[in-house]
C-alpha cells in the first residue's frame, strides 16, 4: 500500500502547545509501514505538553522496537493490537509513577494508528479523533473512534497518572484512495464532519502540499469560528 501523509501542529490562541504529533514511515520487506499519533495534554492539569511528549515519544519507541519487529516476524493483527495495550499500560504505570513522586496529576489523549500491507489498528484513549473518508461517487465519511467524555467535555478515559482505563481497539481493513484523519478536539470542534468530509475528499488529494493545504484550509476555518485550543491534525490518503 502507497502512502500520502502531512502534519498540521498549531498552538492557536494558546501560550504553549500542549498537542504532540508523531507521524512515522518505514520500509519493511518491500511495503511501507505507517504509524500515526496525535496526544493532547488535558488542560487544567499540570504540564499537559509533558504529558502528551512523553506519551507519544514512549509509544514512537515501541513501533519502533516491538511493533516492527512483530510485523516482521508476520505475526497477527491480534497480537499486535495486544501488544501496543501493554504498551499503554506501561506508558500509564510510568506516568502514575512521576506523579506520585512530584504529587500532581496529568494526563493526555491519544489516538494512534498502525496501518501496514491492507490493515489498520487504531488505539484511542480520551476525545481526541480518527476518521475514515471515503468514496469515488459519494463522498462519506466515518468516525473510527468514540469519545469518552461525560457531562460535557470531562474526560473519562486518558494515558497519565490515573487509574488504568484500557482504551479502544479497532481494526479494519485500508483500501485504495481512502483519507485517514486523526485530530486533537481543537481541530475539529468548530466543524461540522460535512465540511471535514468535503475539504478532505480523497479524491481531490493528489499530492503532500496539497493535503498541507487542506488541513490549514479547516484550521484557519475553525479559528475563524472562534477556535483558540492547539489545533492539531495527521492526513493520510491511500493510493
Amino acid at each position: 500500500m502507497h502512502f500520502i501523509s502531512e502534519v498540521y501542529w498549531n498552538k492557536g490562541g494558546r501560550d504553549v502547545n500542549q498537542d504532540t504529533v508523531s507521524l512515522q514511515e518505514v520500509w519493511l520487506k518491500r511495503q511501507r509501514v505507517l504509524f500515526a499519533l496525535v496526544c493532547d495534554g488535558i488542560g487544567g492539569l499540570w504540564r499537559g505538553e509533558l504529558a502528551s511528549g512523553f506519551a507519544a515519544e514512549y509509544m514512537t519507541e515501541w513501533f519502533h522496537k516491538e511493533a516492527l519487529p512483530l510485523l516482521e516476524r508476520k505475526r497477527s493483527k491480534s497480537r499486535i493490537a495486544r501488544a501496543g495495550i501493554r504498551a499503554l499500560y506501561n506508558c500509564n504505570r510510568v506516568m502514575r509513577e512521576y506523579g506520585e513522586e512530584k504529587k500532581v496529576q496529568f494526563g493526555t489523549t491519544l489516538t494512534m494508528m498502525l496501518f501496514y500491507k491492507k490493515t489498520y489498528i487504531l488505539w484511542h484513549s480520551g476525545d481526541s479523533r480518527a476518521y475514515r473518508i471515503y468514496g469515488r461517487l459519494h463522498r462519506k465519511i466515518k468516525r473510527l473512534s468514540s469519545d469518552h467524555t461525560a457531562g460535557g467535555n470531562v474526560l473519562t478515559r486518558c494515558i497519565g497518572s490515573f487509574r488504568w482505563k484500557q482504551p479502544d481497539i479497532r481494526t479494519g481493513r485500508v483500501k485504495r484512495k481512502e483519507a485517514f484523519l486523526i485530530c486533537s478536539d481543537g481541530f475539529r470542534q468548530r466543524i461540522d464532519e460535512e465540511k471535514i468530509k468535503e475539504t478532505l475528499a480523497p479524491g481531490e488529494l493528489k499530492n503532500s502540499a496539497q493535503l498541507a493545504g487542506r488541513l490549514r484550509e479547516i484550521a484557519k476555518y475553525s479559528m475563524r469560528r472562534g477556535e483558540t485550543d492547539n489545533i492539531s491534525a495527521i492526513l493520510i490518503k491511500t493510493g
